[in-house]
This record gives structure tokens, sequence and C-alpha cells, in this order.
């Protein structure tokens, strides 16, 4: 039996799995009885269709904010004991090295007492950064997506354009800066470049191996139902690729946010995080500094752990890769 090609519209990437799997035969997904299709794979898996659905959710969050938890408590225990150490044995008396306890009263100062910071409030100096982070993530992401999946589908094309892209990603971040410099001057704009470049290469590499990566009996069966190469393309290559473009964001975000810290620490954009940093080191205010690394390490974090984890665990869910979700 032949079916229409607007299922690939419904559930394509299940689809195309279960096409690829079996070649062809009876369907089980209905496209909107989310039960049934729970049902069905827990009883593949040998588990409680619930799972699927949610139920073992809280207790799978509670244990990631413990184990989380506990290592950050490590990691203050050691910075607690380096301080004490340093400042004990090593350190003088205009030049302590600052403590958990010294830092977090600081960022209390900033967040709480409205002090400022070189002439701006902490969520200025935070404002700016995320927003540089922000237009160079997206650009990014628009340039990596749209190239990756030329590359990734085209085999003509990927061992021609693969090379430059891998030479690309090989430079480091702040490597760029000569040409940043060159193109648009000391400022926002040469920031903005930095963590562009840095950023869409890692996505680029990650979007056209996921794409690569599809397996061929997935793009038969696709063929098979009369799918064209536009609906290949949307419904089957780049679902099929979902994890491999969500692991690619991951990657490039976490690129783009640590060499935007040290771009703004350099190229002198006047208000940011890293910009702050730097300041704050030339005047000996050790304190400030470290509040500010605390809160990029922070941020870095929520974004990391929390937005796109989230996001992974959803598209792995999607694909029926993990339970949970």
């Amino acid at each position: 039996m032949l079916y229409n090609v607007t299922w690939l519209s419904v559930r394509p990437l299940r689809l195309a799995i279960h096409l690829g799997r079996t070649y062809v035969g009876e369907m089980l997904f209905n496209g909107d009885d989310d039960a049934r299709i729970a049902k069905h794979l827990g009883s593949r898996k040998g588990s409680d269709p619930n799972i699927l659905l949610g139920s073992d959710r809280p207790a799978a969050l509670a244990r990631t904010l413990l184990t989380f938890a506990i290592g950050i408590l490590i990691v203050l225990m050691i910075w607690q004991v380096f301080a004490w150490t340093y400042n004990d044995f090593v350190g003088r008396a205009v030049l302590r090295f600052p403590a958990p306890i010294e830092t977090f009263a600081m960022l209390g100062e900033f967040f709480f007492e409205g002090k400022t910071l070189l002439g701006h409030t902490i969520y200025e100096h935070i404002a700016s950064s995320l927003g540089r982070w922000l237009v160079a993530f997206a650009l990014a992401t628009a340039v990596g997506l749209v190239l990756g999946s030329i590359l990734g589908h085209f085999n003509s094309l990927f061992p021609i354009g693969i090379v430059p892209v891998s030479v690309y990603q090989m430079i480091p971040g702040l490597a760029w800066l000569p040409i940043a410099l060159l193109l648009f001057g000391l400022g926002s704009n040469a920031a903005v470049f930095i963590i562009f470049v840095v950023s869409a290469m890692v996505i680029t590499v990650n979007v056209a191996g996921g794409i690569r990566r599809v397996p061929p009996v997935v793009v038969r069966a696709a063929k098979m139902m009369g799918a064209d190469d536009l609906t290949l393309f949307l419904k089957v290559l780049i679902p099929y690729a979902t994890v491999d473009i969500v692991n690619g964001l991951r990657l490039g975000m976490g690129s783009a946010w640590r060499v935007l810290i040290a771009a703004e620490m350099v190229v002198g954009t006047g208000i940011g995080l890293g910009y702050a940093i730097t300041m704050t080191k030339d005047l000996l205010n050790y304190v400030a500094s470290f509040a500010c690394i605390a809160i990029i390490c922070i941020i870095g974090l929520l974004m990391d752990k929390v937005l796109f984890a989230e996001i992974e665990k959803f598209a792995r869910h999607r694909l029926g890769m993990e339970e949970g979700y």
C-alpha cells in the first residue's frame, strides 16, 4: 500500500524512521494519537508507556538538580580553600584573592543595592553582552543552518566546501581580531564579527554531519512514497538530523559566549561583562572582576544546562531516542 506524501508533514521523522526500518509495512502512527505512539514505543522498549509521557520526569529533574548542586558546592569549597591558602601565605594586603563570600557580597550590592560599575549598572553590562551575543548567534545560526544543509545534502559540494569551513573552525576566536579591527575598527561591531565567525563554523560542521548521517534506506523509503526533493529535504533530512543540529547550536552557543567575553576584553566596547573585567582588573578591583566572572558562569550554565539541554531532550524524545520527557 502506498501512502500519501501528506503523511510527511504530520510525523515526518517517525514516519521515515519506521519506513527505513521496515522498508514498507503497516503504519502504526496515525498522526494525532500520542497515547498510541507512546504505547507502541514503550512496548518496543520493554517499558511502561507512561514513562514516555513524562511520569518519571520530576524524579529525574530532582536527581539532576541534586547532582548539579553538589558539583557547585565542590567548586565553591575548592575556591574558598584556595583563597584562604593564598591570602595567608602568598597574598598581600592590597592584592587579596577574592573568596566566594566577598564575591557574592559584591553581587548583592550590584543586583540589590544598585551599585554601579564603571558608570553603568550591572544590568546594563549584562544586557549589552547578551545583546551582542544574541545578534551574532542569530546570524551564525541562520548561516550555519543554510550552509550546513547545502554541504550535507549535495555530495558533490561537501568535499570542496568542508575544507574552508574546517580551516576557519581551527582558527582561535581571538585570532580573528586583526581582521575584525581592519573591517570594523574598535567597538561592538568587531566583537559581533568575531562571535559570528566562530559560532557559524561550529554550527555548519554539525548540521552538515547530521544530514550526511541520514541512512540511505530512509531516503529511499521517502522517495518510494513519492516525496520530491524539497519535501525530502524539509520533511525527512532536516528532522532526522535534529539532534545533530541541536548539538551544533549548543556548541555554537558555548563558543559564542566564551569568545564574546574575550572579544569585549580587547576591542574596547565601553560596556559589557568582558569590558568590565578588563577595567576592574586594571583598577585592582579584583572582587568586582570575580563578580563579573561569576555572572558569566551563571548565564553560560543557564543557557547550556537549562535552555539547550531541554531542547536536546525534547528533540531526542520526538525521535523516540530518549524516555522521560
